[in-house]
C-alpha cells in the first residue's frame, strides 16, 4: 500500500470524525440554547403574572440567547366565553371575546410562546405542548379566569431585554351587575341558572391548549383543526350527597347538580357530652344550629332552636323532651332585595307526626325536612317569641334584624301574605331550588364556646362528630355544568430592547 493511499485514508477518517463531532456539538449547542430559552420564558411567565395580577407595576427579563428572534404579536389568537341557552329558550350570548396576543421566541424550527398566562412549545410538525399552565383555574362548579392579554409591537434578536408594564388590571367581566343579558332585565350575576358556559381559544398553540383542558379540567373538549380553535364546555362533576356524616362547624356539605325536587332530606343532631364525658349530662338547652349558604349573592339559612327549658325529663332519661323546638327558614333574594322569613317556634318533638322527633335515650333530635304535617308561617323571624335573630345565634342574624319581610311575597310564585302557612317540605323545596344547581350548605353552631365540642368551636350543645343525615334529590342534566364565573380582563404591554 502506497504512502499516498494511507495518507488519504487517514485524512478521510479524520474528516468523518470532525464532521460527526461537529454535528454532535451543534446539536448539543442547539439543545442548550433551547433549554436556556425555556428557562427564561418560564421566568418571563412568572414576572408577567406579577404585573398582570397586580403584585408589581413593572418587571423586566433578560434573554441571553446567542440566536433566535423575539417578538410581540398582539393580535395572535383570542379567548371567547359563550353562554348558550342562557334564557332556557335557545338564545346564546358572547360574554367575552378579546385577542390574547403572544410573546414569541423563534429559533429555526423551534418556537416558544407566552400566551394567556402560560408557556407553549411548538415543534416543526405544528404540535404544541404546555410548558407552564395558563391562568385558568377550574374547580368544582367555579371557573376563576383572570384573562391575561399581551399588547405591544416590538422585536429583537439574540440577547435582548423584555420590559413588562400593566395596562389593564382586574377589569370585571363576570359577575358584573352593570351588564345585562338581552331581553328581560337579567344581570351578569352568579349563580348561572340556565344553559351552559363554554370557553373557546383560537391559537397557533391550540393543540397544547386542548391537551391542557383535557388533562387539567373536567370539561368536554372539542378541537377544530380547520380554524385552530379549541372549545371546552365546563362541567362540574357531582350529585346528591346521599347519606353523610355531619360536617364540623364551619365546614360544608356540597349540593351538586340539584334539579329538584327533594326526595329525602333529614338530619339527626346529637347533643354534646358534658361533665365526665359519659353522656349523662347531654342536653339541648339553649341550642342554636344552622345550615346556611350565601353563594351567588343570595342568602339561605335553615335554623333549629331550643330554649332554656328544652331538656329531657331528669328522672327519666329515656322519656319525653320537655319544651318545644323551633324551626325557621330565612332566604334573601338579592335580585329583588326581598327577605323571606318562615317560622314555627312551637314544634312538639314528642309528637310522632311532626317534623322533629326527640330521642332522649340517645340524646338526639331527628329533623325531617320532607314533613308535610308540620307547617311554617310566613312572618318576621325577629318578631316571633323564642326565635331571636341575634348575630351570635344565626349566621345572618344581623341581616334578619335589619330587613323586614314584606307584607306579601311578590317574588314568590304563591304570593304568600304574612300569617299564611306552607309545609316544611314545600318551603325547603322552593328555597333549595332558588339557590341554584351547585352550592354549599355550611354548618354553624352557636352561641358560645365549649372545648368539648369541635376543639372549642360551637355552643357546646350539638356534637357534629356524632350527628349525620341524608340528602337525596332529582339531578338535573344541566347540574353537571359550571355555575359560578369569576372572570377579569388583564392586559400587559411588552417592549423589547436590544
Amino acid at each position: 500500500m502506497s504512502y499516498a493511499l494511507v495518507f488519504a485514508m487517514i485524512l478521510t477518517g479524520a474528516t468523518v470524525v470532525l464532521a460527526t463531532g461537529g454535528i454532535a456539538l451543534s446539536d448539543a449547542q442547539d439543545s442548550a440554547e433551547a433549554q436556556r430559552a425555556e428557562h427564561t420564558m418560564t421566568l418571563f411567565d412568572s414576572r408577567a403574572a406579577m404585573v398582570a395580577l397586580g403584585e408589581s407595576g413593572s418587571q423586566s427579563v433578560s434573554f441571553g440567547q446567542d440566536s433566535g428572534i423575539f417578538e410581540t404579536r398582539p393580535t395572535d389568537g383570542y379567548l371567547m366565553i359563550k353562554h348558550t341557552n342562557y334564557d332556557g329558550a335557545g338564545a346564546d350570548i358572547e360574554l367575552y371575546k378579546e385577542a390574547l396576543g403572544a410573546v414569541v421566541y423563534e429559533n429555526g424550527e423551534r418556537e416558544l410562546a407566552y400566551q394567556g398566562g402560560g408557556i407553549w412549545r411548538k415543534d416543526a410538525q405544528g404540535d404544541a405542548q404546555v410548558i407552564s399552565p395558563p391562568e385558568f383555574h377550574y374547580r368544582g362548579a367555579t371557573l376563576t379566569l383572570p384573562v391575561v392579554r399581551v399588547d405591544g409591537h416590538a422585536s429583537g434578536s439574540g440577547s435582548v431585554t423584555a420590559r413588562i408594564t400593566g395596562a389593564t388590571r382586574a377589569e370585571i367581566v363576570y359577575p358584573d351587575a352593570s351588564e345585562t343579558y338581552p331581553g328581560p332585565s337579567r344581570q351578569y350575576l352568579n349563580p348561572i341558572r340556565e344553559g351552559e358556559v363554554s370557553v373557546y381559544v383560537k391559537s397557533d398553540y391550540y393543540r397544547g391548549w386542548a391537551t391542557y383542558f383535557r388533562e387539567r379540567t373536567e370539561g368536554e373538549v372539542t378541537v377544530f383543526d380547520s380554524n385552530q380553535t379549541v372549545k371546552v364546555k365546563l362541567k362540574s362533576i357531582g350529585g346528591a350527597p346521599g347519606e353523610f356524616d355531619m360536617p364540623d362547624e364551619g365546614s360544608s356539605l356540597p349540593v351538586e347538580g340539584f334539579g329538584g325536587p327533594l326526595n329525602e332530606f333529614e338530619i339527626t343532631l346529637t347533643a354534646t357530652k358534658t361533665g365526665n364525658g359519659n353522656g349523662k349530662g347531654r342536653q339541648f338547652t339553649e341550642s342554636h344550629w344552622s345550615f346556611f349558604s350565601d353563594q351567588g349573592g343570595d342568602q339561605f339559612e335553615i335554623h333549629i332552636k331550643t330554649d332554656g327549658s328544652t331538656k329531657c325529663t331528669s328522672d327519666d332519661p329515656s322519656g319525653d323532651l320537655d319544651g318545644d323546638v323551633g324551626l325557621s327558614v330565612y332566604y334573601y333574594n338579592s335580585s329583588t332585595d326581598t327577605s323571606h322569613e318562615w317560622v314555627n317556634s312551637g314544634i312538639d318533638p314528642n309528637d310522632p307526626d311532626t317534623a322533629i322527633d326527640a330521642d332522649c335515650e340517645n340524646k338526639q333530635l331527628a329533623i325531617d325536612f320532607m314533613s308535610e304535617n308540620t307547617n311554617l308561617t310566613y312572618e318576621d323571624i325577629d318578631d316571633v317569641e323564642n326565635v331571636p335573630g341575634g348575630s351570635n345565634k344565626w349566621e345572618f342574624g344581623d341581616n334578619i334584624n335589619s330587613r323586614e319581610a314584606p307584607a306579601t311575597l311578590t317574588d314568590h310564585p304563591e304570593g304568600f301574605a304574612k300569617g299564611e302557612e306552607d309545609s316544611v317540605k314545600d318551603v325547603l323545596n322552593y328555597y333549595m331550588s332558588r339557590m341554584g344547581i351547585n352550592y354549599d350548605l355550611t354548618v354553624t353552631d352557636g352561641p358560645g364556646n365549649n372545648n368539648n365540642n369541635n376543639n372549642g368551636k360551637g355552643s357546646g350543645r350539638i356534637d357534629e362528630g356524632e350527628s349525620y343525615g341524608t340528602l337525596l334529590y332529582d339531578e338535573d342534566a344541566s347540574g353537571q355544568y359550571i355555575t359560578y364565573l369569576h372572570v377579569t380582563d388583564n392586559e400587559i404591554t411588552v417592549t423589547i430592547d436590544s
